[in-house]
């Protein structure tokens, strides 16, 4: 699969996700904009309005050389399926998408629309995926620190050598998913057993893919927040662990400071996109309050002030929203 100086980029929004999906795709075509790119954007028309479309063209028009192309996936999916653990129907569409995308896309790189791009993403886009490779993406770390990456791992029946993958970003081989039908793969089993996977169809690409996913740097492309306190005593062995959760609360804090280094700014200042998933969005009321924030919070506030130079407020959230 070549190169290509153009980039398919897709996200999935409705009307409530709106202002992040904006914000998110913003912060891409800022960094972004040496290169042509396709916006392909699936959604169904009780959850998008036209007026929320109609945004999404401004915003697409502020950037010269950029497209967007809206994939109407239809309503039957929500009305037969569940979305779980809070996560909106709409993260299933970019499956649907695959099939609806037209012939010539052969990859498309999927950014979840709470996150911020702080840099090209021009070499991931160009990251190589041969016949037998469907999608590339990153080690689930905030699973690995809160303690649930192994738990995922069994739910899934992924072997204990392999890694469990988060779905917020991923470069999809679309020429490969075409060829071995996966699409239709994956619905089957969200179809037929959807209660099982917790983690929608992240869950399932896991379960299908764990040992044919492309693993790339997850500091890079797909950092959340989080407190990263790198084991010391593990770099010794050349291996790269951080401090669990637990560890981080429990752990007596003279020998917590003697076992590990606190990399957590370096690993934002170095992060090409930040992924405020889960409870650690900005914008949320409910959020706990957390001194790493303070780091976070930063990427996202900075995106803020520079949207809201161009466009309207009423189309960007506020803290607390």
């Amino acid at each position: 699969m070549s190169s290509t100086p153009v980039m398919n980029i897709m996200t999935a929004s409705n009307d409530a996700y709106l202002p992040y999906a904006s914000l998110m795709l913003h912060s891409f075509l800022r960094n972004n904009g040496s290169v042509r790119t396709d916006i392909y954007i699936p959604y169904d028309r009780g959850g998008l309005s036209e007026r929320s479309i109609e945004k999404l063209s401004d915003l697409a028009r502020h950037f010269p050389g950029t497209s967007l192309h809206m994939i109407d996936v239809g309503e039957d999916f929500k009305k037969e399926i569940e979305s779980r653990s809070g996560i909106s129907i709409e993260t299933y569409y970019r499956i649907l998408a695959l099939d609806m995308l037209p012939l010539d896309v052969d990859k498309i790189l999927y950014l979840d629309a709470d996150m911020i791009i702080r840099s090209s993403l021009k070499g991931l886009y160009d990251t190589v995926l041969p016949e037998g490779i469907p999608a590339a993406a990153c080690e689930d770390i905030f699973g690995k620190i809160n303690g649930f990456h192994d738990m995922n791992k069994i739910r899934m029946g992924i072997p204990s050598h392999y890694t469990y993958h988060n779905a917020g970003v991923m470069l999809f081989n679309v020429d490969d998913i075409r060829r071995e039908g996966y699409v239709d793969k994956i619905l089957q089993r969200i179809y037929k057993d959807n209660a099982r996977y917790e983690y929608n169809d992240q869950d399932v690409m896991n379960e299908l893919w764990y040992d044919r996913i492309k693993t790339v740097e997850w500091d890079r492309y797909n950092l959340p927040p989080a407190w990263y306190f790198l084991d010391m005593d593990s770099m010794k062995e050349g291996k790269l662990r951080f401090a669990g959760y637990d560890e981080i609360m429990s752990m007596d804090k003279d020998v917590f400071i003697d076992k590990y280094k606190d990399v957590t700014a370096g690993l934002y200042d170095g992060a090409f996109i930040i992924h405020y998933l889960a409870d650690t969005k900005p914008w949320r009321k409910d959020r706990k309050e957390g001194a790493v924030y303070g780091i976070f919070d930063r990427a996202y506030e900075e995106e803020v002030s520079i949207f809201t130079g161009t466009f309207s407020l009423d189309s960007v959230p506020g803290k607390g929203n």
